[in-house]
Formats: structure tokens, sequence, C-alpha cells
């Protein structure tokens, strides 16, 4: 069996523990606490521009992301209601 040696000794590193947020998700979860609606449980997503149909979705919660299939990269027009009047699109059930 051939040893390679290691480029880095990481023996010799500082060891520390490190955590990792997914900002998008905080800064949803955020909106929500601020408007008094529970994070874990409330569908929401923060868009720019959201009176037109190119407004992106900025950051959205972790229950938007699996009700609706949606990741922080979208645009309003591929939202599956219509976010003028929180209404599906091609019926009258609201959001």
């Amino acid at each position: 069996m051939i040893e390679i040696d290691p480029l880095i000794d990481y023996s010799k590193e500082q060891r520390r523990a490190i955590a990792f947020i997914d900002m998008k998700s905080f800064y949803a979860s955020v909106e929500c606490v601020e408007l008094g609606l529970n994070p874990l449980t409330t569908s929401l997503c923060v868009m720019s521009g959201a009176d037109n149909s190119a407004g992106l979705i900025l950051a959205s919660s972790p229950t938007f992301k699996r009700v609706f299939g949606k990741s922080n990269v979208g645009r309003s027009r591929d939202l599956p209601f219509n976010i003028h009047n929180r209404k599906f699109k091609g019926t009258s059930k609201n959001v």
C-alpha cells in the first residue's frame, strides 16, 4: 500500500467548534417572530419587489420551502399563488 503524505498536518491546527446557520431561513424566521408568528409552522417568504412578477424570493421559512417546494432562489411569478390577493392560481382558495 502506498502511503501519501498529507499536505497539511491537522494535528497542529487550532481545534474549535464552528456553527453554520442558514441565514436566509434565519432571516425569514426573524420576520415571523416580529409578526408574532411561529417560525417553525409558518409558511413565509420575504421578497424584493413583490409588486411585480419579477420579484425575487430573498428568504423563506423552512415550512415555506417544504410546502411549496421552493428555495430562496425564485421569482414571484413562479409561486403557485397570486401575491396580490394570496389566492392559489386557478382557484378561489386563499393561501
